[in-house]
């Protein structure tokens, strides 16, 4: 049964993460308690919803009543290396043997981003336990297709949207996400370039083949952002504050050792973002009705964002 991965799969672009199918990212998440477990996926979950917060936006200069944008939206969420390793926590007993005793309490191994190589647990010359390696992935890719519209009054509203959608027996998944901008140069007399503050929201959920859900993450991000246009090209500019929660559970983790394999029910737990603001720089390129953008977010998690579609001023 597919959890995580399928949902890497669905969300990734194959040209960043080819090798994702390499394993299958929730099965290995079901063999281990909730303190490895999020220590675990926590890397990517953190990329993720670094991604999910990103490219709502590509200008400041907002569109008239009844203009609009459809776009495809694409991020990628760089890792540092610091976050491809933790360290496992080892059972308190392995049959006979007794944790820092016979074997290390806990273990250096690679998370969900990390080398695929698993790590043995070794009790002298005996090996006790293996943990599981990761993807050997460099960042975390996330996509979304995006509208947005120009109300009276200066706003202008934006919508994401991905209907449930099955992925065969790997279960199901549904994204959404509304947002909010408004013109605030109209209020600044003979001011030399665009701005406009935005508010946004958005939820993503995951549920298994039996109709369990597994997975369930918000996003939320307000800030402002400026923009000066030079023919077709417009160079844009902003500040962001965010935060990103994914839940993850209740499953049922199967830990598999030498001495047997012993199933324990992990609770509901939950991985926070680490993005809480960023400052990000970037550029449109409008060609006719073609809308072209790109932009580099620095933050904790820093992400590259790019977006193509059509537009409507």
């Amino acid at each position: 049964m597919k959890k995580i991965h399928a949902i890497a799969l669905l969300l990734a672009l194959a040209v960043a993460v080819g090798n994702v199918s390499a394993q299958d990212v929730g099965a290995e998440l079901k063999k281990m308690g909730e303190t490895n477990g999020k220590a675990y996926v926590g890397p990517l979950m953190a990329g993720w919803g670094a991604g999910m917060n990103s490219g709502w936006f590509h200008s400041a200069d907002l569109h008239g009543v009844l203009g609009f944008d459809i776009q495809v939206k694409a991020m990628f969420a760089t890792i540092p290396d610091e976050d491809k390793t933790y360290m496992f926590q080892t059972p308190a007993t392995i049959g006979p043997f007794t944790r820092g005793t016979d074997y290390p309490a806990e273990v250096k191994a690679n998370t969900v981003v990390g080398a695929t190589e698993a790590t043995s647990v070794m009790s002298g010359a005996t090996e006790v336990m293996k943990v599981p390696g990761g993807l050997d992935l460099s960042g975390a890719p996330f996509f979304a297709p995006q509208i947005s519209i120009g109300l009276p009054f200066g706003l202008e509203i934006m919508g994401r949207f991905l209907p449930t959608t099955k992925l065969g027996d790997a279960g199901k998944v549904n994204f959404t996400g509304f947002g909010l901008r408004h013109d605030v140069d109209q209020y600044i007399p003979l001011l030399p370039l665009d701005l406009a503050v935005h508010f946004a929201t958005q939820k993503f959920n995951y549920e298994d083949g039996k109709n369990q859900k597994l997975i369930s993450a918000s996003g939320t991000a307000f800030g402002l952002v400026a923009s000066k246009g030079f023919l077709f090209l417009t160079v844009y500019g902003g500040f962001q504050i965010e935060s990103s929660s994914w839940d993850i559970g209740p499953y049922d983790a199967q830990i598999v050792t030498t001495a047997g394999t012993q199933t324990v029910t992990v609770p509901q737990f939950t991985i926070e973002g680490k993005n809480k603001s960023r400052v990000l720089v970037g550029v449109r390129l409008l060609l006719a009705v073609i809308n072209v953008h790109a932009d580099y977010s620095i933050a904790s998690t820093p992400v590259l964002t790019a977006g193509i579609g059509i537009t409507f001023r």
